[in-house]
């Protein structure tokens, strides 16, 4: 049984205050936009995730922070059904956006897709222009006005803060920017056709801290626009940029991701309630 705690949790490096001050611009979330329920996710006979129970709120920063192995990118990545090709992938529970099962014989893949979009871990432009690595999803769904075209990409690369950068650059190739421009573009690329949801695998982990320090500032104004949904290993980020905050851990004798504890980012920091939640935040073990 875990224990609760009620004295505020001692950290170093100023994480504590840094999820006290998102807390004062924190809103009261309102309703619940991706939702799991006794979610349970297989690789064959492997359980990975197990009995994961989580309700994201809308228009929201959630991050998932967890010791490497507990599940956080598998359950990311289970939310836009990327393991569908994956053999001997399957699920069992409820995974809902919106109450509507992400896993089910009528669900598309394709519109899935088209409202929970995804940025990874390393940044993925394709070998095309900037211009047309951002008018990509926009031509898969059917635009072909070149004016709205124009003005959608220009729509998203200022959202993604990147367009004073590349604006005189557009017909370059989107591999000649920098990594940090490289991620703004995809986020870019990934934003332009509006989706619902935006998630994003640790997308700072292979950039320096100037880039990182971009990416943080757009995933704050991004928020309210999106509801975004972020893996990090980097603690003091998820203090820095979420709303709220899930801790998962591998049990230790299945080997399968668990969901400890979830809440207020500003409350699971400084008050745990679980106390496997306390040690990790205080670094006694991951």
């Amino acid at each position: 049984m875990s224990e609760t705690r009620t004295r505020p949790l001692p950290l170093a490096g100023g994480i504590a205050a840094t999820a006290a001050a998102r807390a004062r611009t924190h809103e009261r979330p309102g309703k619940t936009k991706i939702e799991a329920v006794n979610f349970d996710f297989y690789y064959g006979s492997f359980k990975a995730l197990d009995q994961i129970n989580l309700a994201i709120p809308e228009g929201e920063v959630t991050a998932l922070i967890g010791p490497s192995g507990c599940g956080k990118s598998t359950l990311l990545r289970a939310m836009n059904c990327m393991h569908a090709r994956t053999p001997g992938a399957r699920a069992t529970g409820l995974l809902t956006i919106d109450g509507e099962p992400i896993y089910s014989d009528e669900a598309d893949p394709i519109l899935l897709r088209r409202r929970i979009g995804m940025v990874f871990q390393r940044p993925n432009p394709f070998a095309k222009s900037v211009f047309d690595n951002v008018a990509y999803g926009l031509r898969v769904l059917g635009e072909r006005n070149s004016k709205r075209l124009a003005e959608r990409v220009e729509w998203a690369l200022r959202r993604a803060a990147l367009w004073d950068e590349v604006k005189d650059r557009l017909n370059a190739t989107g591999t000649s920017l920098s990594g940090g421009q490289q991620q703004r573009l995809c986020i870019a690329r990934t934003i332009a056709v509006e989706p619902e949801v935006v998630l994003m695998d640790e997308p700072c982990s292979a950039l320096d801290p100037i880039s990182t320090l971009k990416i943080e500032e757009l995933i704050a104004d991004l928020r309210g626009s999106f509801t975004i949904i972020i893996v990090t290993h980097n603690m003091q980020q998820a203090a820095r940029v979420s709303d709220h905050t899930a801790f998962m851990l591998m049990d230790p004798e299945t080997r399968a991701g668990q969901l400890v504890e979830f809440g207020p980012t500003a409350q699971l920091f400084t008050s745990p309630r679980d106390a496997r939640t306390e040690a990790y935040l205080s670094g006694h073990f991951g």
